[in-house]
């Protein structure tokens, strides 16, 4: 595990402390569990992107071939 330390306002301070008192997780597992899902949604659209380019270029190359 890694420390980091991030600046946040204070509305959003209190949100994540509401879910995690009703979720019964601490404030540090909300936050990595959030940044977590974040990464995980970033490269999964990255990925996604990527492919879509990847298909796009193939079949531009494939029809000038034609």
């Amino acid at each position: 595990m890694s420390n980091i330390s991030v600046n946040i306002s204070a509305d959003l301070k209190n949100k994540i402390s509401k879910i995690a008192q009703k979720s019964g997780r601490s404030l540090d597992e909300c936050i990595a569990l959030a940044l977590s899902e974040y990464a995980e949604n970033y490269e999964d659209t990255y990925k996604t992107d990527l492919c879509s380019v990847d298909n796009l270029e193939r079949s531009f190359f494939l029809s000038i071939g034609e």
